[in-house]
């Protein structure tokens, strides 16, 4: 397949679940065709759901429709400004987490990261954090060694840890 980058497409969705009701929405997005993959977090938010999307309307009805359900409390939408994908699947590697970075000068984080082969994919979104990326590892202490050399760039970072994950893997066969 090789490395490739994608504009303009694809959202994740952090979504705040009413007290108890996380495992609920986790499990009702693995329905979605459109969905890449979803995670229940650690953090202020509690599932993270990463869906296809084309365009801002198509991000506007799926947000639209996880707002009226009665498990979800509140929803934060970032629409993939640029996107960054290396050689590598999401769920090939034991450990993984979610990272979000604010950088000290736009732009600057794509082509560091491009250079960590243990970044699965790395997107631009649109804002209170500038950069999200899939940190890989073959077990926990080799995804924290990870994470204290992305700490070296001085960046602000912030990682969601999935407690639970779940990863369409049909799109292994239908990336764009």
């Amino acid at each position: 397949m090789g490395k490739m980058d994608w504009k303009n497409r694809s959202a994740y969705v952090f979504i705040k679940t009413r007290e108890g009701k996380a495992h609920d929405v986790w499990q009702r997005f693995q329905n979605w065709e459109s969905m890449i993959g979803t995670w229940i977090v650690t953090g202020e938010y509690d599932v993270i759901a990463w869906f296809d999307a084309q365009d801002w309307d198509t991000v506007h009805r799926c947000v639209a429709e996880i707002k009226n359900w009665d498990e979800v409390e509140n929803t934060s939408s970032h629409m993939v400004y640029n996107g960054h994908k290396n050689d590598n699947w999401w769920w090939e590697k034991p450990a993984g987490t979610w990272l979000l970075i604010k950088e000290n000068r736009l732009d600057e984080a794509p082509d560091k990261i491009r250079r960590w082969n243990w970044m699965t994919s790395g997107a631009s979104i649109p804002g209170d954090w500038d950069y999200m990326a899939w940190v890989e590892g073959e077990n926990w202490d080799d995804v924290w060694n990870h994470l204290l050399e992305v700490k070296t760039e001085n960046w602000q970072t912030l990682t969601h840890v999935p407690i639970k994950s779940w990863w369409n893997q049909s799109w292994k066969d239908k990336w764009w």
